[in-house]
C-alpha cells in the first residue's frame, strides 16, 4: 500500500457514497431499476479503481483480469442504468463494439509485452466510448434542461479522458510499468478527475431523478388515476391556453355522461364499471384527436374541448363520439352488453366564460337524458343573469 492513504481513499469513499445513495433510492422505490443499476455501476467500478490505485506491489495472478472485469461490467451497468433512466434501448451494438475493440487492444498489448501506457490508452479509449454512448442516449431522450447538463457532463468527461491519453503519450515520463504509472503525477491526476466525475455525474443523475419525480407528482396531481385523462382542475387550468391560441376562432365544448352507469356497476360489479370508464375514456381520446383536451369531471361524466371548432363542427364530433360508444361491445363473464352516452355541446367564443359554458353543456346532457338517452343535444341559449336584489325588486313591483 502507498503511504498517502488519506488522499487515495478519497476516490473510493466518493464511489461508495454515490453507490449507497442510488441504492437507497432503489430501496425506497423498487420500481427504480435504473437506480439499482447505477448503484451497481459505482460499486463494481470501485473494485477496479481500488485495485489500480491502492495496490502498489507487483500484480498477483488474475489481478489484471479482475481489474478489466470490473471496468467492463461497471461501465455496462452505467450504460444500462442511463438507458433505463432515460427510457432508451440498451445500445448493444455500440457497447459490444467498444468492448471487442478494447479487449483486442489489451490482448495485443499483453502478447507483444508492450508498455503499460498502451494498455492504459486502450482502457481510457473504452471509457471515452462509453461516455460518448451515454451522452448520445441522454441527448436523444432530452426533455428538460437538466438532460442537457447530464449529456454535457458525459461529453466533458470524454474530452478530459482524451486529453489525458494525449498527455501520457506525449510525456517523457517513464510509464512502462504500472508501478511507474502510480508514482507519476498522472495517477493522482486520474484519481482526482475520476472522483470529480463520480460526484458530478451522480449529482446530475440525481437532478434528473428529481425532475422525473416532480413531473410524476405533477401528473398525479392533474390526472385521473383510473382513466389517465385530466381531472377537472387540470382541465380548467389548461383550457385558457388553448382558447388563447385558437382566438379569434371559437372552441368546441362537449360533455358526455355514460347512460345507466349505476346499472352496470350493480349488474356486473365495480371492476367492470372501471373497465367501462377506461374504455370510454380511450374512445373519447381516439375520436376527439390529439389536439383535444379530454378530462374526467367525476363519476361517469367526461368533458372535451376541441380547438378551432364552431358549433356545427362540435356537433359532428359529438355525434361521432356517440356512435363510437354505441358500437362498443363489452363482455363480462361471457355476457355481452352495450354502452350508450348522452351528449351536450356548445360553441365557446373567446370571450365566453368557461364555467357558464360548462353549465350550459351540462344542461344539454340532462336534456338528452330526458329525451331518451343516447342522444346529442345543443346547449340552451344564455339567459340574462340579474342580481338577486334586482330580481326581488322586480317580483315586488309585479306583485304590487
Amino acid at each position: 500500500m502507498t503511504a498517502n492513504l488519506s488522499y487515495q481513499w478519497l476516490g473510493p469513499a466518493i464511489f461508495v457514497s454515490a453507490g449507497v445513495a442510488f441504492l437507497l433510492l432503489y430501496w425506497h422505490d423498487h420500481k427504480q431499476l435504473a437506480a439499482l443499476r447505477l448503484a451497481g455501476a459505482y460499486f463494481v467500478s470501485l473494485i477496479g479503481f481500488m485495485a489500480v490505485m491502492l495496490v502498489d506491489e507487483a500484480s498477483p495472478a488474475g489481478f489484471q483480469l479482475i481489474t478489466l472485469a470490473s471496468l467492463f461490467f461497471g461501465h455496462f451497468l452505467l450504460v444500462w442504468g442511463v438507458a433505463s433512466l432515460f427510457r432508451q434501448k440498451f445500445p448493444r451494438l455500440a457497447f459490444g463494439l467498444a468492448l471487442v475493440v478494447t479487449s483486442g487492444a489489451i490482448i495485443y498489448a499483453n502478447l507483444a509485452s508492450s508498455a503499460f501506457s498502451l494498455r492504459y490508452t486502450a482502457v481510457c479509449g473504452f471509457i471515452i466510448l462509453v461516455d460518448l454512448i451515454c451522452c448520445r442516449l441522454v441527448w436523444r431522450a432530452r426533455s428538460h434542461r437538466v438532460d442537457i447538463v447530464v449529456a454535457a457532463v458525459f461529453l466533458v468527461q470524454a474530452m478530459i479522458t482524451l486529453n489525458r491519453i494525449v498527455q501520457i503519450n506525449l510525456s517523457e515520463v517513464d510509464l512502462s510499468t504500472r508501478s511507474a504509472f502510480i508514482k507519476s503525477h498522472f495517477a493522482s491526476s486520474m484519481q482526482t478527475e475520476n472522483a470529480i466525475f463520480a460526484i458530478v455525474i451522480g449529482l446530475a443523475l440525481f437532478a434528473r431523478y428529481s425532475v422525473t419525480l416532480v413531473m410524476r407528482l405533477s401528473r398525479l396531481a392533474e390526472t385521473d388515476p383510473l382513466t389517465g385523462l385530466f381531472n377537472r382542475r387540470a382541465f380548467e387550468a389548461k383550457v385558457p391556453a388553448m382558447r388563447t391560441s385558437a382566438a379569434p376562432l371559437p372552441t368546441g365544448l362537449i360533455i358526455c355522461d355514460i347512460d345507466h352507469f349505476k346499472r352496470v356497476n350493480d349488474t356486473y360489479g365495480h371492476d367492470v364499471g372501471d373497465t367501462v370508464l377506461k374504455t370510454v375514456a380511450q374512445l373519447l381520446q381516439n375520436v376527439a384527436g390529439d389536439g383535444a383536451i379530454c378530462a374526467r369531471l367525476g363519476g361517469e361524466e367526461f368533458c372535451i374541448l376541441l380547438p378551432d371548432s364552431n358549433g356545427e363542427m362540435t356537433r359532428l364530433t359529438a355525434a361521432r363520439l356517440r356512435v363510437a360508444i354505441e358500437m362498443q361491445q363489452m363482455v363480462s363473464s361471457g355476457r355481452k352488453f352495450g354502452l350508450t352516452g348522452s351528449f351536450g355541446y356548445c360553441e365557446l367564443a373567446p370571450g365566453d366564460d368557461l364555467r357558464v359554458a360548462m353549465a350550459r353543456a351540462d344542461a344539454a346532457v340532462y336534456q338528452a337524458k330526458a329525451d331518451g338517452r343516447n342522444l346529442v343535444r345543443s346547449a340552451p341559449a344564455i339567459l340574462a343573469v340579474t342580481h338577486p336584489a334586482e330580481a326581488s325588486d322586480r317580483v315586488v313591483g309585479q306583485s304590487g
